[in-house]
């Protein structure tokens, strides 16, 4: 019998393009301040992006060794245990790549309230209201991520479970459907997530396009 175990791809949404500041702003120091800082996280989250791609290559090389697995049976034994002990290195490098991602996000986070910060000092109220409009959307979008990367890290965990489990010689056809249920339950809230932050990141650099707009910026198109 053949089971199917879910995956996300890692079709995660970058931070817009970066700006420069036209002549004539008339709240120039705060605004200054504000899209340094913007700025800064947006390169804070290059090593995000890069982990996003390697992440990605991890799961299809791990989807793969999965299928592999599956269709063998306990005549192929040692075949089960070498792919697994595959599978099992695949994931222990997934969590380590995820420990980056997230730091990455981790230093985007810390740099934004400084953001925050100097939003606070503008005192051009259409401004200040769509900086703080693009902050609504970046705070969602951190927590997203948040919730993303705590469920992906449990599925790594459950992976790892289920490869052992594989190994075993007296492993039953129920253990095996619970286990891949879990997996698979783990994966679809990961997936779940993964739109969320996706869709926060689409309406953050929608807002911050506004906000650059409005501040004088002149904003580069990738």
């Amino acid at each position: 019998m053949k089971f199917n175990k879910k995956h996300i791809f890692a079709g995660i949404c970058a931070l817009g393009a970066s700006s420069v500041l036209l002549t004539g702003c008339a709240e120039q120091d705060p605004v200054e301040s504000l899209h340094d800082s913007l700025e800064k996280v947006v390169q804070l989250e290059k090593p995000f992006q890069k982990e996003q791609k390697t992440l990605e290559k991890l799961e299809k090389d791990e989807n793969k060794l999965y299928d592999s697995v599956i269709q063998l049976n306990m005549d192929d034994y040692k075949k089960i245990v070498s792919l697994s002990n595959q599978a099992l290195d695949n994931a222990s490098k997934r969590e380590e790549h995820l420990k980056t991602e997230k730091s990455s996000i981790d230093d985007s986070k810390k740099e934004f309230k400084t953001a925050k910060e100097s939003a606070e000092d503008i005192k051009d109220e259409k401004i200040k209201e769509k900086a703080e409009n693009a902050a609504s959307y970046m705070e969602k979008r951190y927590s997203s991520y948040s919730s993303m990367y705590k469920e992906y890290e449990k599925a790594i965990k459950l992976d790892k479970e289920l490869y052992k489990l594989m190994k075993k010689k007296d492993l039953t056809l129920d253990d095996l459907d619970q286990q891949i249920d879990k997996v698979n339950t783990s994966y679809d809230k990961v997936l779940k997530q993964s739109e969320e932050f996706n869709k926060q990141t689409e309406k953050y650099n929608q807002a911050r396009e506004e906000l650059y707009n409005s501040a004088g910026f002149d904003v580069k198109k990738s």
